[in-house]
């Protein structure tokens, strides 16, 4: 399983160790065959701890790209409650080993809930073993605490773009002539959001987040909490279909005729960003992004999700039924809580991975 972390730059100890051996090793074979055999045991008590620890600092080794770092989180073994030790499958995480990881970090579901920023700890795929959760509160705290930093991660980048949006559009309204960089940003956002660049307005609607307790609560009826097969297999937690054979997962109870597939993805990353971005630019949403921009507009009607995902009635064939189980999964598990929610500082993250 990929996930962003840091830690420290690997030892270079172990290259030291490496050279004295092979100079006791050359030094030996000029002499007779005692010395030699003296020789290759002092080499081996130099390398061998050497390559031991080295092998621990290669499973934590972090590669830099930007400001967060990826690593291949290869966690130690686990027992499942009753049964044998098994060993994790390199590059993914169990739940106790994720479970450990947010406690290394001060992640605190509850906490956040009530202001406390959530750690930039981003976890791209289920834990291998989300099905073996039995505690239902458990379940749902452990996708709650994957799937929200991630949500709020895409929200960021989305309200980045918007604000340098707003900036440009204020340029503008002062008389100010764009940069051919700010003309050829504008061109490929526009583009982006099937939208023409002097339509700023319709721009502005669809340059915005989506509230946390709607992705939530859409996230949680489309993948089960995590479990579906689409979510394992597939990354997939919003259920959006492609009609391009190959592209993605096909239902085992599709019916019969049907050509569409649920859309798979490398990461949860690439779910959420997709999903956002469908809810910001199809043409059936529009009043969705309407009523988001009315409501932030207006103070009496501050943004609010158990409101406004009454305009996603056409996400689902189950119509109104549909907006009333989202309706009763943000209700239920207070995921309006979460509305305000923020990632922590840059700085704070750094100083805590």
């Amino acid at each position: 399983m990929l996930c962003y972390f840091q830690k420290n730059d690997i030892d270079t100890s172990f290259q030291d160790s490496v050279v004295i051996g092979m100079q006791i090793i050359k030094a030996a074979f000029k002499s007779n065959k005692v010395v030699t055999l003296l020789g290759l045991g002092l080499a081996l008590l130099y390398v061998v701890p050497e390559l031991t620890n080295s092998s621990r600092d290669l499973r934590n080794a972090s590669y830099g790209v930007g400001n967060a770092r990826y690593a291949n989180a290869i966690p130690l073994p686990v027992r499942k409650p009753g049964d044998l030790p098994y060993l994790v499958q390199p590059h993914q995480f169990d739940v106790v080993s994720l479970q450990d990881n947010w406690s290394e970090i001060n992640f605190d579901l509850h906490a956040i809930r009530y202001g406390q920023p959530v750690p930039r700890y981003f976890v791209e795929q289920m834990p291998v073993d989300i099905l073996d959760i039995a505690n239902v509160g458990k379940r749902k705290e452990m996708f709650i605490s994957v799937i929200l930093p991630l949500i709020l991660n895409a929200n960021e980048k989305t309200l980045s773009r918007r604000d340098r949006l707003m900036d440009l559009v204020a340029d503008r309204q002062q008389g100010r002539d764009l940069s051919r960089e700010d003309s050829g940003w504008l061109k490929n956002v526009a583009k982006l959001y099937r939208t023409d660049p002097s339509d700023i307005g319709t721009l502005h609607k669809k340059v915005d987040a989506v509230p946390v307790s709607i992705a939530l609560a859409q996230a949680v009826e489309e993948s089960g909490w995590g479990t579906s097969r689409f979510a394992r297999e597939g990354n997939a937690l919003f259920g959006q279909r492609i009609w391009s054979e190959g592209k993605g997962i096909v239902p085992t109870q599709r019916a019969e005729g049907e050509t569409y597939e649920v859309k798979a993805f490398k990461t949860l990353s690439d779910s959420i960003a997709s999903y956002i971005h469908n809810l910001n630019t199809h043409p059936v949403y529009s009043l969705f992004r309407a009523e988001r921009a009315r409501r932030q507009v207006e103070p009496e009607n501050t943004l609010n999700g158990y409101k406004l995902v009454e305009t996603l009635v056409a996400y689902s064939e189950r119509g109104d039924e549909y907006v009333s189980t989202l309706q009763n999964l943000i209700q239920t598990n207070r995921f309006d809580q979460f509305e305000k929610a923020q990632l922590a500082s840059e700085r704070l993250a750094d100083r805590r991975y």
